[in-house]
């Protein structure tokens, strides 16, 4: 005996493969937008990673003597790589003394020469991805756009400061000066530029006056 199917048999199994391909199409779409999703933020970072590729090429390639103008450009970039990968940024305040008043009979010019020299030394002893800022004749930053630890600083500085004792040897010239560098590292000394700059003067002040020295920033 053949065995009938009711309509209402033949509705519900008409809703059951409505169901069925309904929930199948309707996961095709949001896969489709999912997938879509994802190959857009692909590359929108493949996008943001070649940007930065680029502005970093565009960073290295400066000079390793900068000014202010140059300083305020690059930082807020270093500042947000510094954010997303959890690393420090640190300046170092290097005093060089004003041997004018140390030396009255040097006389200007030859003391302009002597800084010229220890700042051309400050910059042969920088890293490549260092950069040294002339703010003014006496003094030089050192801006350090990342580092693995408080002694590679203390190293550095170090390194300077021996490097700033045996220029002025080199050069005949009998003149003692005061050398010293003040440390801050962001973000525990500050968070914008100003206030880095400030907190490295402030602790290039707490440095030893009479011998070489560094201080850090509290």
């Amino acid at each position: 005996m053949e065995k009938k199917t009711s309509h209402r048999g033949l509705d519900d199994i008409g809703k059951a493969w409505g169901w069925l391909f309904g929930k199948s199409r309707k996961r095709d779409i949001e896969k489709t937008q999912l997938d879509a999703a994802d190959e857009q933020q692909i590359e929108n970072t493949d996008d943001e990673q070649t940007s930065m590729s680029a502005d970093q090429d565009d960073q290295l390639a400066l000079p390793p003597l900068i000014d202010r103008v140059e300083l305020e450009r690059i930082f807020p970039f270093f500042k947000t790589k510094a954010d997303r990968y959890g690393m420090r940024i640190a300046f170092l305040d290097v005093f060089v003394g004003d041997c004018v008043k140390m030396d009255p009979m040097l006389g200007r010019q030859e003391c302009e020469h002597l800084l010229s020299e220890i700042h051309d030394t400050i910059v042969r002893l920088s890293r490549k991805d260092e950069f040294a800022v002339k703010l003014d004749s006496d003094e030089l930053y050192l801006f350090v756009p990342f580092f693995q630890s408080e002694e590679e600083l203390c190293l550095l500085s170090e390194r300077l400061l021996k490097g700033i004792e045996e220029t002025i040897q080199s050069s005949g010239r009998n003149i003692s000066l005061s050398s010293r560098v003040g440390i801050s590292i962001y973000p525990k000394n500050g968070k914008t530029l100003d206030e880095l700059l400030s907190a490295a003067n402030k602790a290039l002040g707490k440095a030893d006056t009479v011998k070489r020295s560094y201080h850090f920033a509290v």
